[in-house]
């Protein structure tokens, strides 16, 4: 029998209902969790009154029982071949109350006195590819999952064409091409079998995936070779591991380490922004959670570009731009918020390339001891142990899928539940201070697949997918091995270390099942046997018999050679350089209004305080700042060792209309920017290192040839200014085919700095101190309106990049660290160029400017000097500056809020409302 229990408010609306109550243009909106809970046995009356306390723990909530949906009420909940996230938290919840429950299910319901709720829910809060929208009371029959093994389908290919090869290859959602089939019939024939599975095409499928193999960097001469050459010439000490492991890991101080990393969930937040945003924060925290033995996160960032907000979707039924961002900002408050990490770093862009695919990159940075900075390798007779989460049907080539930017669907969406990493989290640090790993990694794109796969290689490896716990009564083969359902991972765990390891998994409610064993074969093998049990793989280092075989292949024939693919040089911008027009300050008034609303300068206070930045207490600095009105940082700092006043500073570099017009050119930009922006804050050069997240096309004109152009742009950086990459990923799928035709995105790389100080309190503080300081630009200058937010709204921005001297740049970083100390505040030049940090640098500290006449020019207002920055400093200082800092004076600091120019002031109250407001406005 099932019962639903009902959640209600009983007072007040919540923080978060009246915000969407507002958004949704819903003012009397009511929201509520209701949960369906099917019992072996009827709990009777007082058993349905204990559930209803338990669910409605919180002071101003109130269960009820089996009340119906009415009128003017809409629910949506997961659709019936979905497993809930929160079935085993009910069953558990009943199991202790002493009740006999065997499946759970939530649901969120909305009620309005509007007609139109049902078309605002379906257009806002629903997602039709995974969720079923109810008008009226839903009737289950079982909440209980149903179904039956689906044995492997076996395939002699020594008997097809190459014609059934090739339709072979992209049957049933895989991407497989002819190349790629006739070499799996080549290992056919090398092991002398008389047939091949699909579970065998799945795996190499998504093995050989530009996700998990970078084919489309190896097929252009082996660019991620070329950075990890260039960051090895650097021979930074402070690199301890970059690029062969979940994450690059940067010395720190007192014996610990940093790992940092970010990667990209493109596709599947395309589709379903909620989850794909979800998981992307999820999936990135637990790259840190694997990296070396157990590194445990500090802090996340994100960043996500999308369409403009006021269009809609340019493929029917996926969601509008508007919904992605309220998706996005629900779902990165929900994980990060719910594990308890702090944000050190979030921003939003609206920009048309990427209304098809939006640009969705989440990242984060864990501490761990220097002992355990390197990834272990398991040994032979190790158990393979899966950790975590349920294994279900969801996620299935989503690997495959959104590296050939083809078509994704429902199946290629991962369903979050941030709970369930919160429970391993800590065990995982446990188990490696108690010595019981050997190795681990989680399981990501491609499941356990790519996590088997990897980890047993080149040793050999064997998986029994019998023993995989489900979410379902049953799943093929294939779909077990590829499923990328989340928060799993997999550990490297002696026998000996066993029984200690299962003992602290189980304290932290972690489900624990060990399916296999490491080998000294050098097979990757994959079986289906549901008469060996856990037991016997506990008992016995080879399995008795295979029972129904997926394969069982050396790895060496699991390579496959990428053909090389030659490219030309990049392409040459013959456009003539624009010039900032004369304007009058009256005019110059009117542009800052209208550059203060663009969503690179707005505040996006919206979403940022709805994410967490002070959970660990380890927060020293940022991500906002101002006693009078919070705006972004240009840094994040934390303090992660206790006792120790060591800081990591954290900082990004990123702007997509630089790279819309040259991406070479602009990668400079970006990467003096974030280099300039460290040294600013206090870092040294050499103690400063990178991460790059490629974005790129893969249909659009000459998108080899940029591409291949940034890889060597960054290498020759890297090497000038010896701060090396030591971690990455690239999405090479950024075209998508829509009903208007191919959308791509510009080709692009995504800039994080990670840096380490000894003293926190020594970083440079960005907050005005007082009147009577001199504010002075510092800093090489890139003076074109081409790509700034002012130049986009005069209509100037078509032309070449400035280009910038390396040279010039290195004395200025050298003048910069060793005069940083006589500033009493000081900010990196942003989007809206000076123009922009004066207002933000007056509503944050409450103090004016008064600038100089002649520094109410266009250019030198609204220009965006990427290696600049705005300096607050005694007029004493002033003098002594070096010439290397090119210095030039702006004005003074005053007591009374505003930016005024002889006489007439551009920090109007319009001006401030549009900084403060015009964002919430866009996307609410």
């Amino acid at each position: 029998m099932i019962h639903k229990f009902s959640v209600r408010t009983a007072g007040a609306a919540e923080p978060d209902v009246e915000r969407a109550g507002r958004d949704l243009g819903l003012p009397d909106l009511e929201i509520w969790h209701d949960y369906y809970i099917q019992f072996a046995t009827e709990p009777g009356t007082e058993g349905l009154a204990a559930v209803c306390d338990a669910l409605h723990g919180p002071i101003g909530k109130v269960t009820v029982a089996d009340v119906a949906l009415a009128e003017g009420e809409v629910q949506v909940a997961y659709r019936r071949g979905v497993v809930d996230n929160e079935s085993d938290s009910l069953v558990a919840m009943c199991a202790a109350l002493g009740l006999d429950a065997v499946a759970g299910k939530m649901a969120t319901s909305y009620k309005s006195s509007s007609p139109k709720l049902a078309e605002i829910i379906r257009a806002t809060r629903f997602n039709q590819t995974i969720e079923e929208l109810h008008e009226t009371e839903p009737r289950y029959e079982t909440l209980m999952p149903s179904g039956h093994y689906e044995p492997a389908r076996y395939y002699d290919l020594t008997k097809l064409s190459d014609a059934e090869l090739a339709e072979l290859g992209k049957a049933e959602g895989r991407n497989l091409s002819l190349a790629q089939m006739q070499h799996i019939r080549g290992i056919q024939e090398q092991l002398g079998t008389e047939s091949v599975t699909d579970v065998l095409f799945e795996a190499l499928d998504a093995r050989w995936s530009d996700h998990c193999a970078h084919t489309t960097w190896k097929s252009l001469g082996s660019l991620l070779g070329r950075l990890v050459a260039a960051s090895k010439d650097t021979q930074n000490p402070n690199i301890l591991s970059m690029f062969h492991d979940n994450a690059g890991v940067w010395d720190f101080y007192s014996g610990h380490a940093i790992a940092v990393k970010a990667e990209t969930h493109n596709g599947p937040s395309a589709i379903s922004a909620y989850f794909g945003q979800l998981t992307k924060l999820g999936g990135v925290l637990r790259d840190i959670l694997g990296t070396g033995l157990v590194a445990d996160p500090i802090g996340s960032f994100e960043y996500t570009a999308l369409g403009v907000p006021e269009t809609q979707a340019p493929i029917a039924g996926r969601p509008a731009p508007k919904q992605i961002a309220s998706d996005t900002i629900r779902a990165i408050k929900e994980y990060g918020n719910t594990f308890g990490v702090p944000m050190t770093y979030s921003h939003m862009t609206f920009h048309p390339a990427y209304r098809a695919k939006p640009f969705a990159l989440g990242g984060s940075i864990g501490i761990m001891p220097t002992s355990a900075a390197q990834p272990g390798t398991p040994q032979p007779g190790d158990l393979v142990v899966l950790i975590g989460g349920l294994t279900g049907n969801e996620g299935m080539h989503g690997a495959s899928a959104s590296s050939a930017g083809s078509t994704m669907d429902v199946t290629s969406v991962q369903i979050g539940a941030p709970l369930e990493q919160v429970k391993f989290r800590k065990a995982l640090v446990d188990l490696r201070d108690a010595g019981c790993l050997r190795a681990l990694t989680d399981v990501g794109g491609a499941g356990l697949n790519s996590a088997v796969g990897e980890i047993g290689d080149p040793g050999g490896v064997w998986i029994n997918t019998a023993l995989v716990p489900l979410k379902t009564s049953a799943l093929p083969m294939w779909r077990i091995l590829l499923s990328e359902s989340q928060e799993r991972m997999l550990l490297a765990i002696p026998p000996s270390e066993y029984a200690e390891a299962s003992r602290i998994l189980k304290r932290h409610q972690v489900r624990t099942t060990a399916i296999g064993r490491f080998t000294d074969t050098g097979r990757y093998t994959v079986f289906h046997q549901p008469e060996l049990t856990e037991a016997g793989v506990l008992a016995q280092a080879e399995p008795g018999e295979f029972g129904e075989l997926g394969f069982d292949v050396p790895y060496g024939l699991l390579d496959f050679d990428i053909p090389r693919i030659e490219t030309g040089p990049v392409p040459a911008i013959t456009t003539p350089a624009p010039s900032w027009p004369a304007m009058g300050i009256d005019e110059v008034g009117k542009l800052l209004e209208q550059v203060v609303a663009d969503a690179e300068v707005a505040s996006q206070h919206y979403a940022d305080s709805q994410y967490d930045s002070t959970v660990q207490g380890n927060t020293f600095y940022g991500p906002q700042y101002g006693d009078q009105q919070r705006v972004s940082t240009g840094y994040w700092a934390g303090t992660p060792v206790d006792g120790s006043r060591a800081a990591a500073v954290l900082s990004t570099a990123f702007n997509p209309w630089l790279f819309d017009v040259h991406p070479v050119d602009a990668l400079r930009q970006m990467f003096v920017d974030v280099v300039a922006g460290q040294v600013l804050a206090g870092v040294a050069l050499n103690d400063i290192c990178l991460t790059d997240n490629f974005y790129t096309p893969h249909l659009a004109e000459n998108w080899q040839e940029w591409l291949v152009g940034m890889v060597d742009e960054l290498a020759v950086l890297v090497r000038h200014f010896g701060v090396p990459v030591i971690s990455g990923k690239d999405s090479s799928a950024g075209s998508t085919a829509t009903d208007e035709g191919v959308v791509s995105v510009p080709p692009a790389v995504f800039l994080t700095a990670l840096g380490k100080a000894p003293d926190a309190a020594e970083l440079t503080p960005e907050q005005w101190t007082g009147a009577g300081s001199v504010l002075a630009l510092i800093g090489p200058r890139t003076p074109s309106p081409v790509a700034t937010v002012a130049g986009r709204l005069l209509g100037v921005s078509e032309g070449p990049l400035d280009g910038v001297d390396l040279s010039t740049v290195d004395a200025y970083l050298a003048a910069l660290a060793a005069n940083r100390g006589s500033f009493r505040s000081a900010t990196r030049i942003g989007p809206g160029g000076v123009a922009a940090g004066l207002v933000k640098g007056a509503l944050a500290s409450g103090l004016g400017v008064e600038l100089n006449t002649e520094a109410a020019q266009a250019e030198l207002l609204f220009a965006e000097h990427r290696a600049g920055a705005l300096v607050e400093l005694d007029e004493a200082t002033l003098a002594a500056l070096p010439e290397a800092l090119n210095a030039v004076v702006l004005g003074r600091l005053v007591d009374e809020t505003g930016v005024r120019v002889a006489g007439t002031e551009l920090l109007t109250p319009a001006v401030a409302d549009r900084w403060s407001g015009s964002f919430t406005a866009r996307i609410s």
